[in-house]
C-alpha cells in the first residue's frame, strides 16, 4: 500500500455489507477532504454473484452512486496488505482466525457503537428468498444502518490504530484537549502520560516504539531494547517516591489490547493503593499436569523462529 493509512471490510459474499461498507466509508473520507487512505473490501467465499439492485438503489439514496466493484476473495496476502481489518459479522472474525491465523480483526459494531454483535447478512429474514418485499426491507435497513455508523468508524478506528503514532509524531495531542509531554525518548521509542490514572496513584505512563506494531513479535530488537531502556529510566524515577510499580503488557485483543500499537504501561505503586493487578482466581493443578503444561509450551518456544 502506497498511502499511510488502510481499512479492508470483510464480509461474506462481498456484495452486500462489506462493499456498502467500503463505498459509504470513501465517500466519508471525500465529503470531508480526508486524503491518505486505501479503503477496500472483500469476502470470505465470495462466490461470483450481481449486487443486489435495491443494494445499488439505497447507497444512491445516500449519495454513494456509479458504484465500479469487482468481488475479491480474501486471502493472506490482502489481509498482510491493510493496517485495519474488520469484520462485519463474527463469523468473518473467527474465519480469519481459524484460516489465517489473523488476530486483529476487529467488528463494525465494536467500532461503532462499542457492541461486539455481528452486521446480519440476509439470513436474518428467513423467506428473503420468495419475499421481496422483505428482503428488499432488510438490504435498506442495513445499508442506512453501515452508512449512519460510518462517521463513528472512522473516529474509532483512527484513535485505536494511529493515536499513538500520532502522538509521537507530534501530529495530534491527548483527547480532550489534554497536551502531549513526551517524558522520555529514544530513537525508537517514546515515553509519555496516560490520561487514564488511577485513582489512588499519581500516574501511567506508556511506552511505545514510535513506528505502530501491533503485536510485540513484530517489533524489531533494536526497537525492543529501546523501549527496555525506556522503561526501566523510567521505572528508577518512579522508584524514588514509590515502593514499586507494575510494567503491563495487553498483547492482543483477547488480552484487553485496545490501542492496536504495542505499548507497555507503567503503573505506579504504593502498598494499600487499592489497585487490582493479579484478579485471577488460582486453580489446583496436579503435578503431572503442570509437568505436561511445561513440556507443552517449551515445545512450542522451540519451534517459534
Amino acid at each position: 500500500m502506497n498511502s499511510s493509512r488502510s481499512i479492508l471490510f470483510v464480509c461474506t459474499g462481498n456484495v452486500f455489507r462489506s462493499l456498502s461498507a467500503e463505498q459509504s466509508f470513501k465517500k466519508y473520507l471525500s465529503d470531508n477532504e480526508i486524503s491518505g487512505w486505501t479503503v477496500g473490501s472483500a469476502g470470505t467465499l465470495a462466490v461470483p454473484q450481481e449486487i443486489d439492485p435495491k443494494v445499488r438503489a439505497t447507497l444512491s439514496e445516500v449519495g454513494i452512486n456509479d458504484v465500479r466493484h469487482e468481488q475479491r476473495r480474501l486471502t493472506k496476502d490482502l489481509l498482510d496488505q491493510y493496517d485495519i481489518v474488520i469484520g462485519m459479522a463474527e463469523d468473518h472474525i473467527d474465519f480469519m482466525r481459524s484460516e489465517f491465523n489473523y488476530k486483529y480483526g476487529i467488528l463494525f459494531n465494536d467500532l461503532a457503537i462499542g457492541e461486539k454483535t455481528s452486521v446480519r447478512d440476509m439470513d436474518e429474514v428467513p423467506d428473503y428468498a420468495t419475499n421481496r418485499p422483505a428482503a428488499e426491507a432488510k438490504i435498506e435497513r442495513t445499508v442506512q444502518d453501515i452508512v449512519g455508523k460510518t462517521p463513528a468508524v472512522f473516529k474509532n478506528a483512527s484513535e485505536r490504530f494511529y493515536l499513538f503514532e500520532n502522538l509521537a509524531s507530534g501530529k495530534t495531542t491527548h483527547r480532550n484537549g489534554y497536551p502531549f509531554i513526551m517524558l522520555h525518548e529514544t530513537p525508537h521509542s517514546a515515553a509519555f502520560m496516560s490520561i487514564d490514572i488511577p485513582g489512588n496513584e499519581d500516574g501511567h505512563v506508556l511506552v511505545i516504539p514510535k513506528k505502530r506494531y501491533p503485536d510485540l513479535a513484530m517489533i524489531p530488537d533494536e526497537t525492543l531494547g529501546d523501549m527496555l531502556v525506556s522503561i526501566k529510566k523510567v521505572g528508577d524515577a518512579i522508584s524514588v517516591d514509590h515502593g514499586g510499580y507494575n510494567v503491563l503488557l495487553n498483547n492482543g485483543l483477547d488480552a484487553g489490547q485496545y490501542i492496536i500499537h504495542t505499548h507497555f504501561h507503567i503503573i505506579p505503586r504504593r502498598e494499600g493503593d487499592g489497585i487490582t493487578i493479579e484478579g485471577w482466581q488460582r486453580s489446583e493443578i496436579s503435578r503431572d499436569d503442570f509437568i505436561q503444561l511445561n513440556e507443552k509450551l517449551k515445545r512450542k518456544i522451540q519451534e517459534v523462529k
